[in-house]
């Protein structure tokens, strides 16, 4: 037996919102393996190699991701198509934030709360001073819809910020 194909029978029978709920759970799934790996990596080797690493491992992720849903949603390079694409990526539950255009080849994307963060916090764990794999991951999204796409600012721990900014990051797309 195919377990992807049975899967995807299964799945088929579902109601819409049950498969929705599924989809969530997903995430869920997905977001509780990379903040586990990272809470593990920070406490064995410290937090500079558990940063390395996620900018390597996640970084990867989000840009295989990237390059399916430009692929699966056929879209193009154009700065609407990298927004469009930053949606169908697995959000973090908890987490909140947008994207929006600052220009014709020029967006952001802005987390305006953190559930990682928040977590530490909870934990009485300092912040994760994320700011180097976060440039890591965008710019490998980035470039995944268009080689020619950039991280031109950014902002993100250990950078100070205000409690509705956790993190935000500028790119453009050179023309």
């Amino acid at each position: 037996m195919d377990f992807v194909e049975e899967t995807r029978r299964k799945l088929s029978e579902l109601p819409k919102e049950r498969l929705l709920d599924y989809i969530e759970m997903q995430f869920k799934n997905l977001w509780t393996l990379q903040n586990n790996w990272m809470v593990r990596v920070d406490e064995k080797f410290g937090a500079d190699v558990a940063i390395e690493l996620d900018g390597m491992c996640y970084g990867r992720m989000s840009e295989v991701g990237a390059y399916r849903a430009k692929k699966f949603f056929n879209l193009g390079d154009d700065i609407e198509s990298m927004l469009t694409c930053l949606q169908y990526l697995p959000p973090e539950p908890g987490s909140e934030g947008e994207w929006f255009r600052t220009g014709d080849n020029k967006a952001v994307w802005r987390c305006t709360k953190c559930a990682m963060q928040l977590a530490r916090r909870e934990r009485g764990a300092p912040e994760l001073p994320c700011k180097q794999a976060l440039i890591d991951v965008m710019d490998k999204t980035f470039k995944a819809v268009n080689p020619k796409a950039k991280v031109i600012r950014s902002m993100a721990p250990p950078d100070p910020h205000p409690e509705d900014l956790w993190c935000e990051v500028e790119f453009e797309i050179e023309y």
